[in-house]
Parts: C-alpha cells; sequence; structure tokens
C-alpha cells in the first residue's frame, strides 16, 4: 500500500472512534510511525486529508455501482442492486466518522450532497427507465418523486438525525428507500 493510501486509511480509522474534529494529525503520526513531515508531503492540512478520505469513499460507491449496474437491463434489478450497493457501503460508515462534517468541514460535507443528489439523479433515470418498460407506474410524476426523495435524504440521512436518534447511515437510508419504494401502508390492511 502506497504511504498516501495508508494516512487516508489510518486517518479514516482514527475519526471513526473520535471523529474528524477531534482526530488529529499528531496521533496518526504517533500511530502509523510516521512523521508529521511525511504526511505533510501528501497532504497540506488536515482538511485535505478528510477530503481525501471522503473522496475515497465516494469513489467506491461509484465505481461498484456502475460496474454492477451497468450489466443489467431489468430497472427493478437494477433499483434493488443499486440501494444493496449503497446500504452495503454505508455500513462502513459510522455516525461519529460524518457527525463533525456539516458543522465544521462544511466544503467537505457540500461534495457529499453534491455526490449523494447525482446518484439520485441516477436512481431517478432507472426510475423512468423502469416506467417505460412498464415495470413500475407511469403515471408519478418523477421530478416530485426525485425532489421528495432528495429532501428526505438531506433531512433524515445527515449525520445530526442520524446521531439524535442514534441510528445508522445504512439502517436510516435503507428505511427511506424501503418507505419510498413500497409506502407504509400493509399488504393485507383492513
Amino acid at each position: 500500500m502506497q504511504t498516501r493510501d495508508k494516512i487516508i486509511l489510518g486517518f479514516r480509522k482514527l475519526a471513526e472512534e473520535k471523529g474528524f474534529y477531534s482526530a488529529t494529525v499528531d496521533e496518526l503520526a504517533a500511530r502509523h510511525n510516521m512523521s508529521k513531515r511525511t504526511i505533510y508531503r501528501y497532504f497540506k492540512s488536515k482538511e485535505e486529508i478528510i477530503e481525501a478520505v471522503m473522496d475515497s469513499f465516494m469513489t467506491a460507491v461509484e465505481g461498484e455501482i456502475f460496474s454492477a449496474l451497468g450489466r443489467i437491463e431489468n430497472p427493478i434489478e437494477k433499483l434493488t442492486l443499486f440501494i444493496q450497493i449503497v446500504t452495503q457501503k454505508l455500513r462502513t460508515i459510522t455516525p461519529i466518522l460524518i457527525r463533525d462534517l456539516p458543522k465544521h468541514y462544511p466544503k467537505i460535507w457540500d461534495k457529499v450532497e453534491q455526490f449523494r443528489t447525482e446518484k439520485l439523479n441516477y436512481f431517478t433515470g432507472i426510475m423512468i427507465e423502469g416506467s417505460q418498460q412498464g415495470y413500475l407506474k407511469e403515471e408519478i410524476n418523477h421530478t416530485v418523486v426525485t425532489a421528495s426523495l432528495l429532501a428526505t435524504m438531506r433531512a433524515v440521512v445527515n449525520p445530526t438525525f442520524i446521531m439524535e436518534n442514534n441510528l445508522t447511515p445504512e439502517e436510516t437510508f435503507k428505511t427511506v428507500m424501503h418507505t419510498f419504494l413500497y409506502g407504509i401502508v400493509a399488504k393485507d390492511q383492513p
């Protein structure tokens, strides 16, 4: 593993314990038996390391989504796999890891929000494809569904809500997606 990658992985593990704000470059250097000078040879600042951690995560998610979905034609299978991949990747994100992003690193959080918006637009494309092929209801206004889903993600699948409600990113995302796809009415209602 390259030194840069070791720094990213090491800082991520440290932040999983303490959060990005409380994790320090001094502690990272001590834990990994390297000098701060070595770390700063690869990164100009702690914030740049944090951005690299999040970029690494988002790149992995995107790569896995496009690799897997490129082989599937059926829109329902695509929607299901999309949700499975994102849910699986969110298992690796602890609430403490992301709790500091909106407050202390808003530029990085904005980048995460932009990424989520792009992926939800991709999800919408799959829904449109599903409607055109008869797999999903045609009368659904995709613009409304996309805006509703994005607003819900921003309100619910965010560090503050997750921490305040003692949830995990994985279970929060999974619940939101299940609700959007299947609703809240029981199958055998009276």
